[in-house]
């Protein structure tokens, strides 16, 4: 891989550390640096684990409490090491795991809830999730991997539409993020000329920003998750092929 000024190649260790290699290189889960970064991909990933939670059989109730739980046991508990050993992925260590808890899980009437206090899951927004129209035949593992998916892009377009809002730009983006998606639904760049004021080639540039910001963020988003460039670039193959239905 090349440097963006295209003088030589960059060196892996050029890359800037994302929360999830901060978690795998780090000494010991309860670093502050590991565990906020960790805390932080928690909030983000963990509708994924309750879609697979209840594609797997449980109710919503049970569900809810597999992922409080393991998101709290794993912030206890996690090993740096079974980290290190995820292929680099956030994605693998966190299916894995759950996989490993929900085989373990005891159901006792007795069970406390742990986690400090601090509910990850929101039940209400868990079985939104879920509602989602799933796939005929999709097995668990590939409804965690279609949620994470689908989680990792609604980021990716709720930055975008918070950078727009932020410059008073937020009906500009709300005409033109029809173009980022494939349903097809999005307007004739003449008519979005016409909502917008503006003449086609300004709405041709500006759909071309747009679009490249877009996958800009995507990277990133997709970095945050990953342990290095080569994995990131794994890692959005995969995805891809999950939103095509591969």
């Amino acid at each position: 891989m090349t440097n963006p000024d295209g003088h030589g190649p960059v060196h892996p260790n050029a890359f800037p550390p994302t929360r999830w290699s901060l978690v795998v290189r780090a000494n010991a889960i309860d670093e502050p640096s590991a565990l906020k970064a960790f805390g932080e991909l928690l909030q983000i990933y963990w509708q994924p684990l309750y879609v697979f939670a209840r594609r797997s059989g449980l109710g919503p109730a049970d569900a809810e409490d597999a992922v409080q739980d393991f998101c709290a046991d794993v912030v206890r508990l996690a090993s740096i090491k079974s980290a290190s050993q995820s292929r680099g992925k956030l994605r693998s260590f966190l299916l894995g795991g759950f996989q490993n808890h929900l085989r373990t899980m005891h159901r006792d009437q007795q069970r406390q809830k742990r986690g400090g206090g601090v509910r990850i899951v929101s039940l209400e927004d868990a079985e939104a999730t879920l509602g989602m129209t799933p796939v005929e035949g999709e097995t668990p593992d590939k409804a965690f991997d279609r949620r994470w998916a689908y989680t990792l892009l609604d980021r990716v377009l709720q930055r975008l539409r918070n950078e727009y809002a932020e410059r008073g730009r937020a009906e500009v983006f709300a005409a033109l993020e029809p173009t980022l998606v494939w349903n097809g639904k999005s307007m004739s760049h003449e008519d979005l000329a016409g909502r917008l004021g503006m003449n086609t080639a300004s709405i041709a540039q500006n759909v071309k920003r747009l679009r490249e910001r877009y996958r800009k963020l995507l990277e990133q988003e997709i970095a945050e998750t990953v342990d290095g460039p080569e994995a990131a670039e794994l890692e959005r193959e995969h995805l891809i092929q999950v939103l095509v239905g591969g």
